[in-house]
């Protein structure tokens, strides 16, 4: 189960795409701020279309962003791990915190 964050950036996906990295590791140094894990070395690697988060921040191992749409508009998918024992608290938080920075990153950058 994936608990899924959808934003849209008036920028070419290319363009997203190609700010990723910055824009992970600028939300995973976010994200610690309300989550009880340590921050440690960004680990990601590229996917199709996107950048699969695999340390960082444990909260968020197995977070996958996606980005996909027109030169005009760009829809970027924000997809944290999520299980029946997640029920909210910092692991929400977290979650919600870094898939904003990830856009509002993303966005800036365009």
């Amino acid at each position: 189960m994936r608990l899924t964050f959808t934003h849209y950036v008036d920028a070419s996906p290319t363009t997203v795409e190609d700010g990723l990295d910055q824009a992970v590791s600028a939300a995973l140094d976010a994200a610690v701020e309300v989550s009880s894990d340590p921050r440690s070395a960004d680990q990601t690697e590229r996917i199709e279309n996107g950048v699969r988060v695999n340390g960082g921040l444990p909260v968020l191992n197995g977070s996958e962003i996606r980005v996909s749409g027109t030169p005009g508009l760009t829809t970027i998918k924000v997809a944290v791990p999520w299980s029946e024992d997640d029920k909210g608290g910092p692991k929400l938080w977290a979650a919600n915190r870094f898939a904003t920075v990830v856009a509002n990153s993303a966005s800036f950058a365009a």
